[in-house]
């Protein structure tokens, strides 16, 4: 081929597709709901509602039962290592629309990173989950330690398996991968405000899990060779932003401004007023 049929071709080549920032963000914000509903209101809700539990608080990101036992406490990590596992299990390729191969994609990782991220810092912070199962069931001090470095090998583990997964052609770019990162921790941070007792705290709350714990994500997706920029690329879908902005916009006036009787930290017969003291 000659130099003139050389320049001709680099004329008529198509330049890579980009994808459709709205989209992205679209997806990141519906994925870190879905998070949320998912640990939160699935798994915290049906394990409560399993214990013969009354749910007393239920927000974006706080949840109290009245009866708990370990199942309610453990509820969240289940939902979100089964649903979050078998949804990043699911081939690339199977998800045609590359708005919601996006979505699962980001669900998926938050989840499984959500718990692993559990694992490594409730032995430390004697709050929440692992610390109120081992209270039941009166663990040895070892448990600290042993808790915590199982954390740490399985957030390593499913780093790795992102990381391996974003090798597929049909895995979004690197680029896709930190928008949606934003925009699922600023929909949590925003969700957390809702809450009217405890905005600032519950906002904050909302970035450490949804913002900080994945963050193991932000590492495999900087793994990605710099030339590979997604076996498709996200596409433009206003409906897909419109249904997006919905879920979001529910959950959050819904679920976000808290459900039960300490919602508004009123206190009930069942449940005393210092339970909403989080």
């Amino acid at each position: 081929m000659g130099a003139g049929d050389t320049e001709l071709s680099s004329r008529v080549t198509p330049s890579p597709q980009r994808d459709h920032v709205l989209t992205v963000l679209a997806a990141g914000l519906l994925a870190a709901t879905l998070a949320a509903i998912c640990h939160e209101t699935v798994g915290h809700g049906l394990g409560c509602i399993a214990a013969g539990g009354e749910i007393q608080l239920l927000t974006s990101i706080w949840f109290r039962c009245h009866g708990a036992t370990s199942l309610t406490d453990a509820g969240g990590a289940i939902s979100g290592l089964v649903f979050g596992g078998l949804v990043l299990a699911l081939p690339m390729r199977r998800v045609g629309n590359s708005a919601m191969r996006m979505t699962l994609f980001m669900f998926s990782a938050i989840s499984l990173l959500w718990v692993a991220a559990q694992i490594i810092a409730h032995p430390a912070l004697d709050r929440d989950d692992w610390h109120f199962i081992a209270m039941r069931w009166h663990w040895p001090l070892v448990w600290r330690p042993l808790l915590a470095t199982v954390g740490v090998l399985s957030y390593v583990a499913i780093v790795r398996w992102i990381a391996l997964l974003l090798r597929d052609p049909a895995a979004p770019s690197a680029r896709a991968i930190y928008l949606a990162y934003v925009a699922a921790a600023i929909s949590a941070v925003l969700a957390g405000w809702m809450w009217a007792p405890l905005p600032t705290r519950s906002a904050l709350e909302g970035l450490l899990t949804l913002g900080v714990a994945p963050m193991g994500l932000l590492v495999a997706a900087a793994r990605i060779n710099p030339d590979h920029s997604g076996g498709a690329p996200i596409a433009k879908s206003w409906l897909f932003v419109a249904i997006s902005l919905l879920v979001f916009a529910a959950f959050a006036l819904i679920q976000g401004r808290g459900l039960g009787p300490l919602a508004d930290c009123s206190g009930s017969r069942s449940a005393p007023t210092e339970w909403c003291v989080l």
